[in-house]
């Protein structure tokens, strides 16, 4: 699944969702988020990009800081570089890249040629985040290396039960109230 959608023509703004660096270069799987940014971009030179990710306790730049130097080195424009660099989760990474993409838009309406790029297996929880904020994104995945993919799916299965609260509740409720049920004497 590289998108959820098809995407209109036009892009005003590609949003890259930020994943952990090493270094000031960016990782295999941030580069793939990048690189289809890049793909969009080229069919529309008009665009800007949101770099979207803050520097965690073991980074040593900002996720924002290292993907802006991979599109400089790519010749991305720096004017067309708009820089969020303080969000910690997929929610803050929405959240702030909408109040950013809200200063730099001219018109009062939001625009609503958005998209955002993160890997395959993080499209949908990333568009829920969208919706929660009320930014009008559609979601485009980049490849992810197979040896990665059972490990992501985990981490995106615990983080949408989680999302939806409620749902995991009512489910673990159902889960011991079966087990007290099974364990009641007949």
């Amino acid at each position: 699944m590289s998108q959820m959608i098809p995407l209109q023509k036009n892009i005003d703004y590609i949003i890259i969702l930020g994943s952990g660096v090493r270094s000031e270069e960016v990782p295999p799987l941030l580069k793939s988020r990048l690189d289809k940014g890049i793909e969009y971009y080229q069919k529309n030179p008009t665009a800007k990009f949101v770099v979207s990710g803050g520097q965690g306790a073991d980074e040593p730049v900002s996720e924002a800081f290292a993907m802006r130097k991979y599109l400089q080195s790519q010749n991305i424009p720096n004017h067309q570089i708009l820089f969020e660099d303080k969000s910690t989760t997929t929610y803050e990474n929405m959240l702030f890249s909408k109040r950013i993409i809200n200063e730099d838009w001219s018109d009062k309406e939001m625009p609503s040629s958005i998209i955002f790029s993160t890997n395959n297996y993080h499209v949908l929880r990333g568009s829920l985040y969208a919706q929660r904020v009320k930014l009008k994104a559609q979601g485009v995945g980049a490849p992810t290396a197979l040896y990665f993919l059972p490990t992501a799916l985990i981490r995106e299965y615990i983080a949408l039960l989680l999302h939806r609260k409620i749902i995991l509740f009512s489910v673990l409720g159902g889960v011991l109230m079966l087990i007290i049920i099974s364990l009641l004497p007949i």
